[in-house]
């Protein structure tokens, strides 16, 4: 057995099976390894299974510009209305969720009504952006990155929800290794994390990201948390 297989089946590949990994044929992901204590290394996540929560590398990619996506995978298709690049794959990405506990709900609104819904549903996730400032670590909530003052939203009404890129069920394979879309919040069926309710629909150019942001390529770090409450 190759390592990653492995590793997939210590970690449960069933329940993989059961996710909407299912849909990728052959899934999008880098090299896998335990680092001991319920940590694993899936491409260049970490996960901490424990904690409930992972960590992916990246860097600043739009600031100023019309935003609708929070983050996307290097050279996915909405790159450029992306604040965030993570290096990470769409498989990844949801590998790492999927592994901190985060189940699509099976209750989600039709893929038809995705972008019209007043409030997308599935559990709840902690977001937050990590990087160095003259030699000191800043985090902030990732909505309080995100949001400009002209946008209109408090960042602590914005809600994330894991969504697990319902588009894939109707293309045979997962969608977000294609487009890259890994967290929007303009409700895009093929985002695998979306804000509950939609920033800016109807008002593009409105979000721009905040100003407190490091100048764009500067090195960053996304911190995925599963939410133990209410959905």
């Amino acid at each position: 057995m190759r390592r990653r297989d492995g590793l997939l089946a210590a970690l449960g590949w069933s329940a993989v099976m059961h996710s909407p990994l299912a849909a990728a044929q052959a899934p999008n992901l880098g090299d896998m390894k335990p680092l001991g204590q319920d940590r694993f290394q899936i491409g260049r996540i970490v996960v901490d299974k424990r904690a409930g929560s992972f960590i992916v590398p990246g860097r600043v990619h739009v600031v100023g510009k019309p935003l609708e996506y929070l983050a996307t995978s290097p050279r996915g298709m909405k790159e450029y209305e992306s604040m965030l690049e993570l290096d990470a794959s769409g498989s990844e990405f949801n590998l790492a969720c999927i592994l901190i506990g985060l189940e699509r709900d099976p209750k989600q609104v039709p893929l038809t009504h995705f972008r019209t819904a007043p409030r997308l549903i599935g559990p709840r996730v902690g977001l937050s952006v990590a990087w160095t400032d003259n030699g000191k670590r800043r985090q902030v909530p990732a909505a309080e990155a995100l949001l400009n003052p002209e946008a209109g939203v408090k960042p602590e009404t914005v809600e994330w929800v894991y969504t697990g890129a319902p588009a894939s069920d109707h293309h045979g394979r997962f969608v977000a290794d294609e487009t890259g879309t890994l967290i929007g919040f303009v409700q895009d069926a093929n985002s695998i994390i979306e804000a509950s309710s939609g920033i800016g629909l109807g008002a593009y150019g409105s979000v721009r990201g905040h100003a407190l942001l490091p100048p764009v390529g500067t090195a960053i770090e996304l911190i995925v948390e599963a939410v133990n409450s209410a959905k």
